[in-house]
């Protein structure tokens, strides 16, 4: 091969790189823009389960309290309940 086609292949060569290279940085760059909104999307998303999470055992918590409102209701209730029935039972008596 002589100089000139060595030279020409060079530089065809050094121009392909050049624009691969460019290619590859505008590629990496991109890929970094898509994996900052995935890492946003991620944040987002971790923050709206951190506050179900929280909505949850609020829930929870006056769930378990109504419970014990609604146990102490029945309670006082049977009591009640219990007290007319022996009254009834007296009245009946007489």
């Amino acid at each position: 091969m002589s100089n000139k086609t060595v030279l020409k292949l060079s530089a065809m060569v050094l121009s392909l790189g050049l624009v691969t290279g460019c290619a590859s940085t505008d590629r990496v760059k991109q890929l970094e823009a898509d994996m900052e909104k995935v890492q946003q999307t991620s944040d987002a998303a971790l923050a709206a389960a951190n506050e179900a999470k929280s909505a949850a055992g609020a829930a929870d918590s006056r769930a378990s309290a109504a419970m014990d409102a609604a146990t102490a209701a029945q309670n006082a209730a049977d009591d009640c309940s219990e007290r007319c029935n022996r009254m009834m039972e007296k009245a009946m008596a007489k």
